[in-house]
C-alpha cells in the first residue's frame, strides 16, 4: 500500500469527519436562515417551518451523495458562517426558537439584540489571554 493510499481506519475516519462536516455545515446554515427569519418577526405555522427545513435536508442528502455543486455550496456556505464569527451561534439559537413556534414581539427582539451586542462588546473588549510568560524583565 503507498503512502498516498489510506487504510481501511484512515478512509472510515474521513468519512466520519466529512459526515460531520455535511450535517453541522447544513443544521446551522438552516438554524441561521430560520433565526433571519425569526430576528424580522416572520410568522409561520408548524407545516410551514417544517415544509422550509426540507430544501436543507435535501441538500445536504445530495451532499452526503457527493454531487458537486452541492459539495462546492457547502464549501462556500462554510466560508460564509466563518464570516459571520460569533454572530451565527445567537442566530442560530434564535433558529431553534423560530423553527419551535417560541415568537416575541419586535420590542423583544430588539432587547435580545441589544443583549447580545452588550455581551458580544464585552467579549471582544475583556482581556482574555494569559501575561506572557517571562514577565516584564
Amino acid at each position: 500500500m503507498s503512502a498516498t493510499t489510506p487504510t481501511g481506519v484512515d478512509a472510515a475516519r474521513a468519512s466520519a469527519v466529512r459526515l460531520q462536516a455535511v450535517v453541522t455545515t447544513w443544521s446551522i446554515t438552516g438554524l441561521v436562515l430560520f433565526g433571519a427569519a425569526w430576528a424580522l418577526g416572520l410568522q409561520a405555522s408548524w407545516w410551514q417551518r417544517l415544509f422550509l427545513a426540507v430544501p436543507v435536508t435535501v441538500l445536504a442528502w445530495l451532499d452526503t451523495r457527493g454531487i458537486d455543486a452541492v459539495v462546492e455550496m457547502r464549501v462556500s456556505l462554510t466560508r460564509a458562517l466563518s464570516d459571520l464569527n460569533w454572530a451565527q451561534i445567537p442566530l442560530a439559537v434564535a433558529g431553534g426558537a423560530w423553527l419551535l413556534g417560541l415568537m416575541a414581539d419586535a420590542g423583544q427582539r430588539f432587547a435580545v439584540g441589544a443583549v447580545i451586542a452588550v455581551v458580544a462588546a464585552l467579549y471582544h473588549f475583556a482581556p482574555h489571554a494569559a501575561a506572557p510568560a517571562g514577565g516584564a524583565g
